[in-house]
């Protein structure tokens, strides 16, 4: 069969940003599951996977949740098919993809479904939560597939943020007119918009709700100032600041971070957290931190506590632009613990050398 899409169109081009967006949005929705039709796209899925729809469908609140009843596996719940209705349709809709599509378009097309980072961190945070459990969630799950004495039968469940491919089989079924190839999908694409998690077994599937709460900062990070960054309604819950996990007293309480508790603090990751949950500007007015140089770009500060590589370091700038009253503003912007000169710890705030910048302010 021989290729013929060998580039987009303009008009193309500009569905696939909108495809790539709406699939986003699905990866970080919170809303209720649609659980009539997150049901009706399982048994299109297992029928496209040439499987009967399994006998029975149950929720659960959350994965942490899916994965306890999963423990509970037995042989009347048949074999785990996730072989054949998730990546066995994949495998077929992308070999029918790459003999009809120029490699250069599948390469663009995925690369746009590929920029959030939100799937895999969300991915990450259950993987850290189930840790926090009794047993860890890959245990728990493979004692769950242990009956069937085959190490093929252990299969993870899987959720909406994992499934950003379907995005790229939609985009060209939509909109390249790709539907043969693609149509045995229909299924995967309806749960996916409409639930959470996914495992599918032979005569019983597992659906979880989505997250009742997941938030971001502005670079796609797990973060939350006020609450969990990631939440289930089976009251399993991730506390975030800035892409790292915390522990959820320093998010519910701010008001408990002292010096004292910062210092008493083994993760020097988390310190830095608590630093800036606190402010620098509070942290270095209590003493926390030293002047290590000051020179006309600004004042940098540091706080060693056991070796160079366990520390903290600021600059503090004044903001060149004077406000209303004539006063001018100052910041503190958090920098690596290595640098020795305020310039050169303002340099890298721009990405560049001292000298670099230094070169660029005699321009300017």
């Amino acid at each position: 069969m021989r290729i013929n899409l060998h580039i987009l169109s303009p008009e193309q081009i500009t569905a696939l940003r909108l495809y790539s967006e709406r699939w986003t949005t699905i990866r970080r929705s919170t809303l209720p599951a649609d659980r009539s039709a997150a049901e009706d796209g399982v048994r299109l899925a297992y029928c496209a996977a040439g499987l009967d729809p399994p006998q029975r469908i149950e929720w659960c609140r959350g994965p942490i949740e899916l994965a306890e009843q999963a423990v509970h596996v037995s042989r009347d719940h048949g074999a785990n098919v996730g072989s054949f209705v998730l990546h066995g349709v994949n495998a077929r809709a992308a070999s029918a993809i790459k003999r009809r599509v120029h490699y250069r378009v599948q390469a663009a097309v995925a690369n746009a479904f590929a920029g959030d980072t939100v799937a895999r961190a969300v991915t990450d945070a259950v993987g850290r939560i189930s840790r926090r459990q009794r047993r860890p969630l890959w245990l728990r799950l493979r004692q769950a597939f242990s009956w069937s004495g085959t190490r093929d039968q252990m299969r993870r469940s899987v959720g909406q943020h994992e499934l950003s491919w379907l995005g790229i089989y939609e985009y060209f079924h939509d909109v390249c007119g790709f539907q043969a190839e693609t149509e045995a999908l229909q299924g995967l694409w309806q749960f996916a918009k409409n639930a959470g998690w996914l495992l599918p077994h032979e005569r019983i599937c597992w659906l979880a709700e989505r997250p009742s709460v997941l938030r971001v900062d502005a670079r796609s990070r797990l973060h939350s100032a006020t609450g969990p960054a990631l939440q289930f309604l089976d009251g399993s819950s991730f506390y975030a600041w800035k892409g790292i996990e915390v522990p959820a007293r320093i998010i519910e309480r701010p008001e408990q971070i002292s010096m004292h508790t910062i210092d008493k603090e083994p993760d020097v990751r988390i310190r830095h957290c608590m630093i800036e949950i606190m402010t620098p500007q509070r942290y270095v007015a209590n003493g926390g931190a030293i002047k290590v140089a000051q020179d006309e770009t600004g004042i940098l500060w540091r706080k060693t506590w056991w070796s160079s590589v366990d520390a903290w370091a600021a600059v503090e700038v004044i903001n060149g632009t004077p406000e209303p009253d004539g006063s001018r503003k100052r910041y503190f912007l958090q920098v690596p613990s290595h640098l020795q000169t305020p310039r050169e710890a303002v340099a890298w705030t721009y990405g560049l050398t001292a000298s670099e910048y230094t070169r660029l302010a005699i321009r300017t």
